[in-house]
């Protein structure tokens, strides 16, 4: 597992008691400490109490959906909050925003043109509905050329990522500061990207998906320019190939969502 390898250990608490948490452990072959936190007296603690639901509610005292990285001395060194219990963030995402690592499985493709080269990947090529994953682009330009960042006038076009997948119901991408750069054929100072940077980004994907064999398409759109020559605004399309994970669930689960069979 990716986080273990990287000396990180999984822990879930809730308000359920230990004896609950333990038919749920078995029910569904969980292996990682399942901790029953009494009153939500830790819950409360980490500020993250739901106060939306009424205390005469079987849900009284659940907490807001978050995943903690917590350090050995117990400093929260990270904290990653979902919209709500159908999402959550992947530990290959934690991996490689934490500590940058990809698993040999990861979905990838590289994108070439000109003086650029984009190499485009999520970390793991196997997801869950309603994961929210990350993706990552790492960029390699030519010594001499740029591309250009956010916040450029009207006529040029910044550097994106944008994934068009019906399946994907959220997106964003984080690239580094860019550098301002004086341009004397334009007579203009503008942020721009050069030599080799990697953005990170975050998709959330839909719940439901089908099991099996999942096509993402995408597109990146950039400029790409020198101190002598500015090429005309570009847009690349790609697809990442995954596979999308059947939930795990009891036989008995399994029972009460088929479709009885048509009687004659």
């Amino acid at each position: 597992m990716m986080l273990e390898k990287n000396g990180v250990h999984i822990a879930a608490i809730s308000y359920d008691s230990q004896e609950i948490l333990a038919a749920f452990a078995q029910k569904h072959s969980i292996r990682y400490p399942l901790l029953s936190d009494k009153g939500s007296e830790t819950i409360r603690k980490f500020g993250i109490f739901n106060f939306n639901m009424a205390p005469d509610l079987r849900a009284y005292g659940v907490p807001h959906p978050v995943e903690y990285l917590v350090s050995a001395d117990g400093t929260v060194v990270n904290k990653y909050f979902v919209p709500n219990y159908q999402h959550r963030v992947t530990g290959s995402a934690v991996t490689l925003r934490e500590f940058g690592t990809v698993a040999t499985s990861a979905a990838m493709v590289t994108l070439e043109s000109g003086a650029l080269a984009v190499q485009i990947a999520l970390p793991s090529a196997k997801v869950f509905a309603g994961h929210e994953v990350s993706f990552f682009a790492d960029f390699a330009l030519e010594p001499g050329w740029h591309i250009y960042g956010n916040g450029v006038p009207e006529g040029y076009t910044a550097t994106s990522i944008t994934f068009e997948s019906p399946n994907v119901v959220g997106q964003k991408l984080e690239l580094p500061a860019a550098e301002m750069l004086d341009i004397p054929g334009v007579g203009e100072t503008l942020p721009v990207y050069s030599g080799s940077f990697r953005g990170i980004g975050t998709l959330l994907l839909k719940h439901p998906l089908p099991e099996g064999p999942l096509l993402l398409q995408g597109r990146l759109a950039c400029q790409q320019c020198s101190d002598t020559v500015c090429e005309p605004p570009e847009t690349m399309s790609f697809e990442l190939a995954l596979t999308s994970q059947p939930f795990v669930i009891s036989e008995q689960d399994k029972k009460l969502t088929e479709k009885p069979k048509a009687s004659f």
